[in-house]
C-alpha cells in the first residue's frame, strides 16, 4: 500500500502527467482574484475567463495536489438520507432545489467535458444507498417517500441487487455520474492558458485590506472581485467562518478487486461501516479498480491513521475480494449545520468577495454548483440557487445555537485532554529517523521531528497558529494536524492546509550521536 504523505501523492495525480506554475515574485492586479486551484477555484476561473474576465489563480501548495487529488470524486445528488433532513429542518421546496442544483452540476461537467473534448472517463451511473440490516429498511422507505414526493427519479428495491455483498434493501437514484477528477481538470488548465489566466503557486494568501490582497511573501494584488475557493477559507476571522463548521475526517483506500460492483452503479453503504465504493477506470491493471472510502469522524475525536486504515481495509475485504492494495489517504471535510453549502458573497460589508467552502463531502458537485452560482453574481445576473446556499442564510435558531454552542466546547475539551496527558521529555525522547511526537519542554510542549536527512531534531511549536490549539503528531501523514479547524503543517512546520496562514516557529536541535 502507498503511503499517503505530505507530498500529497494519490492515484488520481499518479495517473496524470499536471503542468507546472511559476511562483509570482512582483506586486500586481486583476479584474478576478481566484485563491485555491483544487476543482472549486479552477471551475470559478473557467467560467469567469468563459465570460471574457482576466483572471489569476492563486495555489498556495501545487495546482491540484491538495483535497481534490485525494477524494472519492464521487459526482452524486444522492448525499446519504439527505432529502428528508432538508423536508424536515426546511421544506420540500428547498430539498427539491438542492437536488436539482446538484443534477445540473454534474450536467455542467458532462458539458463541458463535451464541449472541449476532455476525455477524463465521465460516465453516467446509478446511486445506490443500501442498507445490511433489518433494521435500517424503515428509513431507507422514509427517504423513498420523500423521493416519490419531489419527484427524484429513483425507488426503493428490498430484492437481492446484482451486488457482490448481501442487502436488505436499495434506494436507487438514477443518472448520476463518475468521473476522474485531475484528467478532467487537467483539460480545464488547458482551456485556462487560452483564455490566458493567470496561475501561480506557492503563493499564500495572508490578509485582505480594501481591494488589495497580502501575501506571506509580502506581494499585494490589486483586484475588482475576489473568489476565495481554498478547502477553509483563510479569511475566516473576518466571516466568522472558524465557527460555522465542523471538521470531520474520513478515508480512503484504492484496491484491485477480482469481484468488482457493476460499473454502472456507485454505491453508498446506510449502516454498518458505511463505505462508499465506486469503480474507477485503470487500464494499467488486468484487475478493475475500485475506490472505497469512509470511516469519518470528528477532528476532535482523535484517531490513528494508521488504525483508521487498517480497520477501512478489513471492512473492505468483506464486501469485495481484492487483491493488491494500491493507494490510502485521509481527507478533510467541512461540514454545516444544516448539511448545505457555503457559496455566495463572502460578508454583508463587500460585494466584490466571495465564497465557496463548507461541501460536507461533496465537493465535486458542489465546487461546480460555486462556479455556476459565483460567476452569475459576479455578472449581475439571477441565480436560482443562490439563497439556498448563501453563507447568510437562515439556518435556523436552534440549529445556528447548537452549532455555535458546541464547536468551542469541543475544542476545550480537546485541550483539556491534551492538558491531562504525559509527554516524554525532549531531552530524554529518542526518535527513530522520520518519526515525530509531542514532548515537554519544561513547563512548554512542543512537536519534535527526527528529520531523516540531516538526522536533526526538528523542533516546533505545539500550537496552531489560527487560534492557538494543541497539534497532534500524524505519523502517516508526517504532519501536524489541528483537531479545532483543521489546520496542518509539515514536519518542518509550514502550513499545507488552512485555515491557519502563519508557519510554526521551528528550531533545531543536534541529536547526540553528531
Amino acid at each position: 500500500m502507498s503511503e499517503f504523505n505530505n507530498d500529497n501523492i494519490s492515484f488520481w495525480t499518479d495517473t496524470v502527467d499536471l503542468p507546472s506554475y511559476p511562483t509570482l515574485e512582483n506586486d500586481t492586479s486583476t479584474e478576478v482574484l481566484v485563491v485555491g486551484a483544487g476543482i472549486t477555484g479552477l471551475m470559478n476561473a473557467y467560467k469567469l475567463a468563459m465570460q471574457g474576465r482576466k483572471v489569476m489563480v492563486l495555489e498556495a501548495n501545487k495546482v491540484l495536489t491538495g483535497t481534490t487529488a485525494n477524494t472519492t470524486a464521487r459526482l452524486m445528488a444522492q448525499q446519504g438520507p439527505l432529502y428528508s433532513q432538508i423536508s424536515k429542518q426546511k421544506d420540500k421546496e428547498t430539498a427539491r432545489l438542492y437536488y436539482e442544483s446538484q443534477m445540473a452540476a454534474i450536467d455542467e461537467i458532462e458539458s463541458i467535458s463535451r464541449k472541449h473534448n476532455i476525455d477524463c472517463d465521465f460516465r453516467r451511473v446509478d446511486g445506490v444507498m443500501y442498507a445490511e440490516n433489518e433494521s435500517s429498511v424503515k428509513d431507507l422507505e422514509r427517504e423513498a417517500k420523500v423521493y416519490e414526493d419531489l419527484g427524484i427519479d429513483g425507488s426503493l428495491l428490498k430484492e437481492q441487487f446484482d451486488l457482490p455483498f448481501e442487502t436488505v434493501a436499495q434506494l436507487v437514484m438514477r443518472n448520476q455520474g463518475e468521473f476522474h477528477p485531475l484528467k478532467f481538470l487537467k483539460g480545464i488548465l488547458e482551456v485556462l492558458e487560452e483564455k490566458g489566466v493567470e496561475i501561480y503557486e506557492h503563493v499564500m494568501g495572508k490578509g485582505v485590506e480594501g481591494n488589495t490582497l497580502k501575501t506571506s511573501e509580502g506581494i499585494s494584488i490589486d483586484f475588482e472581485h475576489l473568489v476565495v475557493a481554498t478547502h477553509f477559507p483563510f479569511l475566516d476571522y473576518q466571516g466568522f467562518y472558524f465557527n460555522s463548521f465542523k471538521i470531520n475526517r474520513s478515508y480512503g483506500l484504492v484496491v484491485t478487486t477480482s469481484t468488482p460492483p457493476s460499473e454502472d452503479l456507485s454505491l453508498n453503504g446506510f449502516d454498518g461501516p458505511g463505505l462508499t465504493t465506486r469503480n474507477i477506470v485503470n487500464p494499467d491493471k488486468e484487475l478493475p479498480t475500485v475506490l472505497f472510502g469512509g470511516l469519518g469522524h470528528m477532528s476532535y475525536d482523535e484517531q490513528d491513521m494508521t488504525g483508521q486504515l487498517e480497520k477501512l481495509r478489513l471492512y473492505a475485504d468483506q464486501k469485495t475480494t481484492n487483491h493488491e492494495r494500491l493507494y490510502a489517504f485521509r481527507a478533510q471535510d467541512q461540514m454545516t449545520v444544516d448539511s448545505l453549502p457555503y457559496i455566495g458573497y463572502f460578508d454583508q460589508k463587500h460585494d466584490n468577495r466571495f465564497i465557496a467552502s463548507g461541501f460536507n463531502k461533496y465537493g465535486m458537485t458542489n465546487g461546480v454548483l460555486s462556479s455556476m452560482i459565483i460567476s452569475d453574481l459576479i455578472a449581475g445576473n439571477e441565480n436560482r440557487y443562490h439563497d439556498m446556499v448563501s453563507p447568510h442564510r437562515k439556518k435556523g435558531t436552534f440549529a445556528q445555537l447548537k452549532q455555535f454552542a458546541t464547536t468551542p466546547l469541543e475544542s476545550l475539551g480537546v485541550e483539556a485532554k491534551n492538558m491531562l496527558k504525559n509527554y516524554p521529555d525532549i531531552n530524554e525522547a529518542n526518535l527513530s529517523a522520520g518519526e515525530g511526537a509531542v514532548v515537554q519542554d519544561g513547563i512548554m510542549k512542543k512537536g519534535l521531528y527526527r528529520d531523516e536527512d540531516s538526522n536533526e531534531y526538528l523542533v516546533v511549536d505545539n500550537r496552531c497558529t489560527h487560534m492557538g490549539c494543541s497539534l497532534s503528531w500524524n505519523q502517516e501523514d508526517r504532519t501536524w494536524d489541528c483537531p479545532c479547524h483543521g489546520s496542518r503543517f509539515n514536519f518542518k512546520g509550514n502550513v499545507i492546509e488552512g485555515p491557519a496562514t502563519e508557519d510554526l516557529d521551528v528550531e533545531i536541535k543536534k541529536t547526540d550521536d553528531e
